[in-house]
């Protein structure tokens, strides 16, 4: 097993739930050290990440120049 990548994993982990922590989406308790997602709409984030990765996608075209001759 490579451990610098496992250790990679656990950080980005731990970065992602202090992430959602931090927006409110999350809860964390110190003194247990439990990690609580909050429930969340899966239609509305379905909804609202189509067209954040669209945008995203249309902008990575346009800054490698995707499309022109």
């Amino acid at each position: 097993m490579n451990w610098n990548l496992a250790r990679g994993l656990v950080y980005l982990a731990c970065l992602a739930a202090s992430g959602l922590a931090m927006a409110g989406l999350a809860d964390f308790d110190l003194v247990t050290g439990s990690f609580d997602l909050r429930p969340f709409n899966l239609y509305a984030l379905t909804g609202a990440a189509g067209g954040v990765v669209s945008s995203a996608l249309a902008s990575v075209a346009l800054w490698r120049g995707w499309g022109r001759k």
